[in-house]
């Protein structure tokens, strides 16, 4: 009896229990669609599956709410510690994909190739916003990381080593800079619609190494030698944004008028510019915070340590 009532609060009714709260964000995400791309002049029916609008994204992001929800049910209902996996927890994992969602396939992506700056919102976002809100929303101490075999697991591991994913977002930071794959991206609907994803899964990773969430994965233990690495790699970006900023030519792949904010291309470089400064300050914050971990290290004096008191001359023996 028991079991079947955890089986009710587990299964699919647990999730269809909780139409009170996806029905109105369902009609709120078409309403931000249709109004959004009315605004934007992008027609439903010649745009479907291509850059300006791609559903697929979206489907991906309610499987993994919907996957997420259950294990978390299932977790709840078989006695978990709310606090092993928290509300909060649910929260900040949702607002994550939503976030991701919005700025990978969203009425934005009409707007996009008219500004570069909100080119780097799109792809800037997934790695500082997203990503970490993925990540902390997960609780990865439920997840036995000397069990995780497949080869989804396989990959990740790899790119979890910091000198993999140091390399692959210097490669796409420095080697193949935003405003080419900017170029590109207008070009190609399929590199529009994979570069979000790729952004996404690098900010993930960084903050897994970060926050060192399998142990068990190659990594730095030492909280110094993190800060340094995040700062190395926020570094190339902050770099790239400062040379926007400060650059007298247009950099862009757009050189015609613009329609948003009627801004020249010099102009909105420079927007860029500061958008891609602007948003490294989340994981500027994580360096702060694992260089203060490091000095916490070094100044905690370990229990009884310099408290002993020696033998009083005189009193020997």
């Amino acid at each position: 009896m028991k079991q079947a009532q955890v089986q009710n609060l587990t299964g699919t009714s647990a999730l269809l229990r909780r139409w009170k709260v996806g029905v109105p964000i369902g009609l709120v995400v078409i309403l931000f669609y249709v109004v959004g791309y009315r605004q934007t002049g992008a027609h439903w029916g010649a745009h479907l599956w291509v850059a300006d609008l791609n559903p697929l994204p979206w489907v991906l992001g309610v499987m993994a709410l919907g996957w997420y929800l259950r294990k978390y049910d299932q977790f709840r209902a078989a006695g978990g510690s709310a606090a092993q996996w928290s509300m909060a927890h649910v929260i900040t994992y949702v607002v994550g994909v939503l976030c991701a969602l919005v700025l990978w396939e969203s009425p934005l992506n009409g707007l996009v190739p008219r500004s570069m700056s909100l080119y780097t919102v799109k792809l800037m976002g997934e790695f500082e916003l997203a990503g970490p809100l993925l990540v902390v929303g997960i609780p990865f101490s439920l997840i036995d990381s000397a069990r995780l075999t497949g080869v989804f697991w396989s990959i990740l591991r790899f790119f979890h080593r910091p000198i993999v994913t140091a390399t692959a977002l210097a490669v796409i930071l420095v080697l193949w800079d935003m405003a080419d794959q900017m170029a590109l991206g207008l070009r190609n609907a399929l590199w529009f619609l994979i570069l979000p994803g790729v952004y996404l899964a690098l900010g993930a990773i960084v903050w897994m190494q970060s926050l060192r969430v399998f142990p068990l994965w190659p990594n730095f233990s030492n909280h110094f030698k993190k800060a340094l690495y995040v700062w190395a790699m926020e570094l190339a970006m902050m770099t790239m944004g400062a040379i926007w900023f400060w650059s007298a030519m247009s950099m862009g792949p757009i050189q015609g008028p613009h329609i948003v904010w009627n801004l020249s291309p010099l102009e909105d470089l420079h927007i860029a510019g500061l958008v891609m400064t602007g948003l490294s300050l989340p994981t500027m914050c994580l360096t702060i915070w694992h260089l203060w971990q490091a000095v916490e290290d070094r100044l905690r004096v370990p229990e009884g340590e310099g408290y002993e008191v020696g033998p009083i001359s005189g009193q020997e023996g």
